[in-house]
C-alpha cells in the first residue's frame, strides 16, 4: 500500500480511497487540487496497485494496513474519509471494526455487492477475462463498457456530459483505468474483486461520533439505496442525477458538500 499526502498538514485530515482496480490518480485527479487547498489530503493506492511488487491479498488485510497507517501517522483519528465505489467498502469496514475513528465518512456511489464464495468465484472469472480483453482492445472496450454501464444505470456518457467534461473526461477516465489493468498483476485484480464480494458488511453500522454521508447516483436505482439503509443505521443520503461516481467530475460542488458537513451544517 502506498500513500501520498498533499495540502497543509495542520488542516483537517481527509483520506481518499479509490475504487476497484483504480488508483487515486484516476479517481481523484480533478478533486485533489481544490481539496488540498482546504484539507490535509491523504491519497491511497492499494497494495498491488501501487507500483510495488506485492500482490493484493484480501480486503480484510488491506483494511488492517489502512488502520495501521492511520494509527501510526494520525493517532488513530481522521476528520473525513471519502471512499469512491469499492473505497466505500473499505471505509465501511473501518467503521464497523472500530480500530480507528473517523468523524465523517463519505460513501461515493458504492454498490456494496456481496456474494457467496461460489458466486464470487464465477463473477471473478468473468470479470478477469473481460479485463484481459480490455487491455488488448482499449477502443472496443470503451464502447463495450458504455453499454454495460447503461444496463446498470451508470451511463458514463451521460455522467461525463453533465459534469462538463464531455467525451474528453470519459476518455481520460477509461484510458487511465486500462493503463492500471495493463501494468497490474491479474492475481491482484482477481483477489481484489473476489474479496470485495465475500467480505461481509454488518447491518445498521453505527459509530458514536461518526456521521455517514452517501452520494447516491439516482441512475443506479432503488436497489442500491436500499442497501445503504440496510448497512448504515442513520445515513445522510445525498442524491445526484448522474451515473456512477458522476460527481467526481464536479469537484467544486463536491467540496461545497464536504465543507458544509464537516463544519456541521
Amino acid at each position: 500500500m502506498k500513500t501520498d499526502e498533499f495540502g497543509v498538514k495542520n488542516n483537517k485530515t481527509f483520506m481518499l480511497l479509490p475504487g476497484t482496480c483504480c488508483t487515486w490518480e484516476i479517481n481523484f485527479d480533478m478533486l485533489l487540487k481544490p481539496l488540498s487547498e482546504k484539507y490535509h489530503v491523504i491519497c491511497v493506492n492499494y497494495t498491488g496497485f501501487d507500483g510495488g511488487t506485492e500482490l493484493f491479498d484480501t480486503q480484510t488485510n488491506e483494511t488492517e494496513r489502512l488502520e495501521k497507517y492511520v494509527s501510526e501517522h494520525f493517532g488513530g483519528n481522521l476528520d473525513a474519509v471519502y471512499g469512491s465505489s469499492m473505497g466505500g467498502s473499505f471505509a465501511s469496514l473501518m467503521m464497523q471494526r472500530g480500530n480507528i475513528h473517523m468523524d465523517h465518512v463519505f460513501i461515493g456511489s458504492s454498490d456494496l455487492d456481496q456474494a457467496s464464495p461460489f458466486v464470487a468465484r464465477l463473477e471473478t472469472g468473468i470479470v478477469g477475462a473481460f479485463m484481459k480483453w480490455m487491455v488488448k482492445n482499449p477502443d472496443k472496450a470503451m464502447a463495450k463498457f458504455s453499454k454495460l454501464a447503461d444496463a446498470k444505470g451508470m451511463s458514463v456518457d451521460d455522467a461525463a456530459g453533465q459534469t462538463g467534461g464531455g467525451e474528453d473526461y470519459t476518455k481520460h477516465m477509461m484510458e487511465g483505468f486500462v493503463r492500471v489493468l495493463d501494468r497490474t498483476d491479474m492475481r491482484s485484480i482477481k483477489n481484489q474483486f473476489y474479496s470485495d464480494l465475500v467480505t461481509k458488511l454488518d447491518d445498521k453500522i453505527s459509530v458514536p461520533g461518526t456521521r455517514i454521508h452517501v452520494f447516491h447516483s439516482e441512475k443506479m436505482g432503488e436497489k442500491y439505496l436500499k442497501r445503504y439503509y440496510k448497512h448504515y443505521a442513520d445515513p445522510e443520503i445525498i442524491p445526484f442525477p448522474l451515473g456512477h461516481e458522476g460527481w467526481l467530475g464536479m469537484p467544486d460542488k463536491m467540496i461545497e458538500v464536504f465543507d458544509k458537513r464537516i463544519q456541521g451544517q
